[in-house]
């Protein structure tokens, strides 16, 4: 008996028709076993095809494969797949949460698109060598600091960058140690096995710098069949792969080669280490870290494809950062904490002295009290530097006291930082030469004798103090004199959380022209331990008067 189809039945076969069963013939089951089959195979194809993706930058030869972005472990870098699932959104939600709430914490700020995650620890960077890792554990290196979490990931991603950080942040180690990655990459791809490549280039302004920052390359690579080299002449030097140098050398070097292109061909990296110099032109247009520079940029970007910029510095400065936007291509930019601002860890303090004399006077009480060595003294010119040497020397002959300045040669500045370094010497009396970069472990005190001519000055001063979140002391003397020009340095110590008089935030702000005179030439003042010694002249006089009388 025939069922009746009710009435949902007959509406559904109006709508959709009258759908007829049919058996699978023996030649559609295997149509649809071969489909399966084929579909099975591209999928594997597919598989492959995405793996050897992941591997193209180790095994392509004729491009020089290094486009490829270096893998950090447990972040987003990488290849983005498209994630359809609900879950894997909420994940990826939740994960741009953490990366948020990890630069807050660190107070790292990024600008441009697609800027790579934080990382927390080195072993998070993959293919990092276990010897790399063996020199970071025996350098006390156990976890990145803020500007390396960054910067890290950034430069393995091949980001040109514009990174601001305060001074003994470690920016060092944020740089070299991508760039040591990089160059360990590139000599196991057959083409760079045959003979060895120029990759990275560091300029740093001072002799002194390059070669801190050689030793600091020595140090991260030891044992890694990495070639690092500290330029002294005027040659590139043979089979250097690393080279740091000062940018006057390299431009020199660069002109008397006569195949330069061909030296750098395979040039990776060119690393501008405090470049807010770069618009500094108080020793004159010619002279200046810029126009060096702008001579190097231009041979080093005809001669490679692929190189990558790096620009570091302690201070932000906007003529740097337009510079930068103008120029480089896909710029990600990293600041650590507040532009401009002087580091929390060293206890700043402001002092009216009235006078040069009542500058001497505040020495003489701080030595008379008892300092925590080792201590440097800024002063503006080294005729004030060899003034105050003698004026130290002749109130204190128990004060282990140097001198480094530009009268001062390169053996014997050598000899009395290392002295310095060593602690037989407690008193380092120093020019702007000292103020940038160099690393003073251990530094307990900075005194500011003569009052630095602008913020970047001042923050490049106060951080010798301080390195690496240590805790420092800076006291910075002014006069009179200085009353005029006290705002901005007064402002940078208010907001790094330390008093200040509140007049000195009440002076009226410096003229532009007038900001532009000083970094051009400091302001004049009366030669350091003049009252004294006329003090002593006049007390002769007398004397002789009478005895002749």
């Amino acid at each position: 008996m025939s069922s009746v189809p009710n009435a949902s039945d007959a509406y559904k076969t109006l709508l959709f028709g009258v759908k007829k069963k049919r058996k699978l013939e023996s030649n559609d089951v295997s149509k649809e076993a071969s489909v399966k089959d084929t579909t099975k195979k591209e999928t594997i194809c597919a598989a492959r095809d995405t793996e050897s993706l992941l591997s193209a930058e180790y095994s392509q030869d004729n491009e020089m494969e290094d486009e490829g972005p270096e893998i950090i472990r447990h972040s987003s870098i990488g290849f983005k797949m498209r994630r359809t699932n609900e879950s894997n959104k909420v994940k990826e939600t939740s994960n741009e949460e953490k990366i948020l709430q990890l630069r807050k914490q660190n107070h790292i700020f990024v600008w441009g698109g697609d800027i790579p995650p934080p990382f927390e620890n080195f072993s998070n960077i993959s293919k990092i060598p276990a010897g790399m890792l063996k020199n970071l554990k025996e350098f006390e290196i156990n976890t990145p600091t803020a500007i390396q979490m960054q910067v890290i990931p950034t430069m393995l991603e091949k980001r040109q960058l514009l990174a601001s950080a305060p001074t003994g942040s470690g920016k060092t180690l944020a740089f070299a140690l991508p760039i040591i990655l990089e160059v360990l990459r590139l000599k196991r791809l057959p083409k760079y096995q045959r003979n060895t490549h120029l990759m990275a280039i560091i300029l740093e302004p001072t002799r002194e710098l390059a070669k801190q920052v050689y030793v600091q390359f020595l140090k991260f690579s030891q044992d890694l069949s990495v070639s690092c080299s500290l330029m002294e002449g005027n040659s590139l030097g043979e089979k250097v792969e690393i080279l740091v140098s000062t940018p006057y050398r390299l431009e020199v070097a660069l002109k008397n080669i006569k195949n330069s292109s061909k030296m750098l061909k395979a040039l990776r990296f060119l690393i501008v280490d405090e470049s807010d110099r770069l618009f500094d032109t108080t020793e004159g247009e010619e002279r200046s870290f810029r126009s060096q520079f702008v001579e190097i940029y231009e041979t080093v970007k005809k001669s490679s494809k692929r190189i990558h910029y790096g620009f570091f510095s302690a201070t932000y400065s906007y003529g740097l950062e337009q510079w930068c936007k103008e120029n480089l291509e896909n710029l990600a930019v990293v600041c650590i904490g507040s532009r401009n601002s002087a580091t929390e860890s060293v206890h700043q303090e402001l002092i009216f002295a009235g006078s040069e004399q009542g500058k001497i006077l505040g020495l003489q009480s701080l030595f008379r009290q008892g300092f925590q060595p080792p201590a440097i003294i800024f002063v503006q010119s080294k005729d004030r530097a060899r003034q105050l040497f003698n004026e130290i020397s002749e109130f204190s002959t128990k004060l282990p006291v140097a001198l480094v300045s530009s009268d001062v040669n390169a053996k014997q500045r050598e000899d009395s930082i290392a002295s310095f370094r060593e602690g037989r010497i407690w008193i380092l009396i120093c020019t702007e030469l000292m103020s940038r970069g160099v690393d003073f472990r251990g530094v307990n005190l900075v005194i500011n004798f003569d009052l630095p001519t602008s913020i970047v000055s001042y923050i490049h001063r106060v951080g010798r103090a301080g390195r690496a979140g240590r805790p420092g002391r800076a006291i910075t003397y002014f006069t009179n004199n200085d009353v005029n020009l006290i705002l901005p340095i007064a402002t940078v110590i208010k907001q790094a959380g330390f008093p200040v008089p509140e007049y000195t935030l009440r002076v009226k702000k410096l003229s532009r022209e007038k900001k532009k005179s000083l970094l051009k030439a400091p302001p004049k003042r009366k030669p350091i331990g003049i009252i004294k010694k006329r003090g002593i002249i006049k007390k002769k006089s007398k004397r002789i008067i009478k005895e002749v009388s």
